[in-house]
């Protein structure tokens, strides 16, 4: 008898130890088509809906937004068109009542009136019926109608910049009172940051460039209001008429009309950080911040609410004015039932015993989802599986979904290729949403392990899965985390939730394995970063260098989270989708010292080559204060405590204290401030005395600023190469450095604007 199969004999075939699976989503695949994400072959009566492309029941044709809404959202795709984003996550809202320019304040959760808005002069009062606004290359562009212009300002500090209007040329307006103006409307920016422009007057469309020359217009397009690009750069405008339309604008002028819902050109939109209904009211509650005790301060409301609501928090209106509503769901209607077809799954396995099927997302009270699977040896054709009848089997329903996820086993005999049918029915106002399915092959049943005859007969052989199924999912749930066990080691990756009953973490289970005690002061995010970088300090501990680098930790000033050139840590976004890639430089921006040693602060005189004022400073009683005799002190009454010698003092004073400069939003926030205080008790060497300086933005040399920790004097900028420099800041015309008394481009000295120099 042999002991060992032969060579020339196939090897048995062994099943693997845990099922594989299919993944069925709105983002898995190609996430430019979410219907091919699904795979799906038939949609009926549902439709995948933003942000987690989802599949739903079709909304009814009342329920679903217009982009023809009066506040300019374009049905909510982006932000009302007085409202604007900032690179930083920024709030903007223009209140054309003021017209006020207000940004929205996440602690108070409300909009602030911008002061001095317009610079010197106080240029925004001069705004007269203001509409769009929008932000790009650190600027804010103000539509303003009224004065019939386009103005634009800094958007830091909101000193006015200019204001841009095209050349007569451009007016093509039929009324000859406007021949000679334009009505800025709403505006847009593309990819390359130039600069559309609507304008009813004259029916058309001004593009400027990114500098604020006037490059064309796309005229005949009559009345038209509101504007929007989408990220794949395509222009989209409203033309108000008897119906207004929705149309494309094509590079060329032309124009082409648009049936597409917001819903359907949602996945085209960058996703907005708020939401904005159908009656243009902003909801900004998700952005407002909560404090130490859980929320900020907000007035008591005079409305009541019924028992299972409760006031809306951060409701505004196209104002910015706070809206008092209680938080209710809103009224939509939906299909009653509506059906999905996916296309044939392939296990590319021979009479494969499919497992389960595993639907995750939420089923409310009223609704619900039939699932049908049909499997086969050989692909059918769409017809032939849309007409299978009765042929379709598992036949389960689920009517709710319990911790977001439902499961089936599949009824259906061995194939290679399996086809799922999913019916949704509700109740016309809910719908069941799915966010995923999981289709999980082969069946790997506990059966293998008991003896044959459980297996004899077809019938018993599939009542013996089914039971054992209940066992099998737990104990493959339980070797699941045990396969990725290896995640709990990982500060990244660590559950940091805290377990009710012990109040342990496993995130601070890991720092006491390395004698790491992470503070409940610091935001999660921090602590995982400070645990993952904790063994590269350790040998930094007590030491100024180690205390530094916590500290850069702690404020988020690390160089890696610099990715803009010359920007400072922490204001670093990325750009709007409709505003154009910019060259990407290499970071110039280095961390702070952030710590200044009171040491260093000694000057010495050096015989023969100190002076007293710029290398040295002489020092007196005031240092230390000490006590003189008929000077407050009295012979008899004044017990003296100090025996230390007083020619050391400036070495007592200084050789054991530290400054540590740190941003002044550190100190408006308890919990901030608290883990700060608590970051340099431990980090501190102990015999050291720390003292926190929190720097304001403001520039006094000596009182506020110290050169060298918080301030550095620049280098003036010279050199000017032609079609690359930009006039402004950072260049300055001079004369050259080995020509004096030549040729030169300098202002005021040879050169003189409109007769040796023209400016373009």
């Amino acid at each position: 008898m042999l002991s060992t199969p032969p060579d020339f004999l196939p090897p048995i075939a062994q099943p693997p130890h845990d099922p594989t699976s299919w993944l069925l989503n709105g983002v898995a695949g190609s996430t430019a088509n979410a219907r091919t994400s699904w795979r799906a072959a038939k949609l009926d009566q549902i439709e995948i809906l933003p942000p987690q492309q989802s599949l739903t029941l079709t909304l009814a044709p009342e329920s679903r937004r217009s982009p023809f809404e009066p506040n300019g959202s374009f049905g909510g795709l982006t932000t009302p068109a007085n409202v604007a984003l900032g690179a930083d996550g920024s709030i903007y809202l223009l209140d054309s009542g003021g017209p006020y320019l207000k940004r929205f304040d996440p602690c108070a959760c409300a909009f602030q009136v911008v002061p001095c808005f317009g610079g010197a002069g106080n240029q925004a009062r001069e705004l007269s019926q203001a509409h769009g606004i929008g932000i790009c290359s650190a600027n804010l562009f103000v539509c303003d109608t009224g004065n019939h212009r386009l103005s634009v300002f800094a958007l830091h500090g909101f000193a006015l910049r200019g204001h841009w209007q095209p050349p007569a040329s451009a007016y093509q307006g039929p009324n000859p009172i406007l021949s000679n103006n334009w009505e800025p409307f709403d505006l847009a920016f593309d990819r390359h940051g130039r600069v559309y422009v609507t304008d009813a007057a004259n029916g058309c469309v001004h593009r400027f460039s990114a500098s604020g020359r006037w490059q064309t217009s796309f005229s005949g397009l009559g009345t038209v209001r509101w504007i929007t690009i989408d990220c794949r750069n395509q222009i989209y405008v409203v033309v108000e008429g008897s119906p207004a339309t929705l149309r494309l604008l094509n590079p060329d002028g032309s124009t082409a009309p648009v049936t597409a819902t917001p819903e359907e050109l949602a996945p085209w939109f960058p996703r907005q950080p708020f939401t904005v209904d159908a009656e243009g009211l902003l909801h900004l509650g998700s952005l407002c911040a909560d404090d130490e005790h859980g929320r900020c301060d907000q007035p008591p409301s005079p409305v009541r609410c019924p028992p299972n609501q409760s006031i809306e928090r951060g409701l505004f209106d196209q104002f910015g004015n706070v809206v008092v509503s209680c938080a209710s769901p809103p009224s939509l209607s939906y299909a009653n039932a509506g059906s999905y077809f996916s296309e044939a799954l392939d296990s590319e396995l021979y009479r494969c015993q499919w497992h389960r099927v595993i639907i995750r997302g939420d089923i409310p009270a009223g609704a619900g989802i039939t699932v049908f699977t049909y499997s086969a040896e050989a692909t059918l054709t769409n017809d032939q599986v849309f007409g299978l009848g009765d042929e379709w089997e598992t036949n389960q329903t689920a009517s709710e979904v319990g911790k977001g996820e439902w499961d089936c086993l599949v009824r259906s005999g061995g194939g290679r290729f399996l086809w799922l049918r999913l019916e949704f029915f509700g109740n016309g106002k809910v719908t069941p949403r799915v966010d995923s399915i999981e289709i999980e092959f082969p069946r790997i049943s506990l059966r293998r392990y008991l003896p044959a005859v459980f297996g004899e007969e077809t019938t018993s052989a599939d009542f013996t899965d089914r039971f054992l199924s209940l066992f099998d999912t737990t104990l493959r749930s339980v070797e699941a985390n045990l396969d990725r066990q290896a995640r709990f080691y990982d500060p990244l990756s660590t559950p940091a939730e805290r377990d009710p009953r012990t109040g342990i973490d496993f995130l601070s289970w890991l720092g006491s394995w390395i004698g790491v005690s992470l503070d409940r002061q610091w935001a999660e995010t921090k602590r995982r970063k400070f645990l993952k970088q904790a063994g590269k300090l350790f040998d930094l501990r007590g030491t100024r260098a180690g205390l530094w680098r916590e500290l850069l930790l702690y404020l988020e000033m690390e160089k890696n989270c610099c990715c803009c050139r010359d920007q400072a840590p922490g204001r670093c976004h990325p750009s709007p989708a409709n505003c154009g890639p910019t060259l990407r430089q290499p970071c110039s921006w280095e961390p702070p010292p952030l710590i200044l040693e009171h040491f260093k602060l000694r000057r010495w005189l050096f015989l023969g080559a100190g002076r007293i004022g710029d290398q040295a400073v002489l020092w007196g009683k005031r240092l230390i204060n000490r006590s003189q005799l008929n000077a407050g002190v009295k012979v008899g009454h004044t017990q003296l405590l100090t025996p230390r010698d007083p020619y050391l003092d400036p070495f007592n004073y200084y050789a054991h204290k530290f400054t540590v400069f740190v941003p002044a939003c550190y100190r408006k926030s308890e919990t901030l401030r608290k883990g700060l205080e608590n970051l340099l008790r431990d980090g501190r060497p102990a015999t050291t005395l720390a003292q926190i300086e929190y720097v304001e933005p403001r520039f006094r040399v000596g009182f506020q600023s110290m050169i060298g920790f918080d301030s550095v004097i620049g280098r003036y900028p010279a050199g000017v190469t032609l079609d690359q420099t930009s006039l402004g800041g950072t260049s300055v015309l001079t004369a050259p450095p080995h020509k004096q008394g030549g040729p030169s481009l300098e202002i005021g000295n040879q050169s003189r604007i409109g007769a040796t120099t023209r400016l373009e």
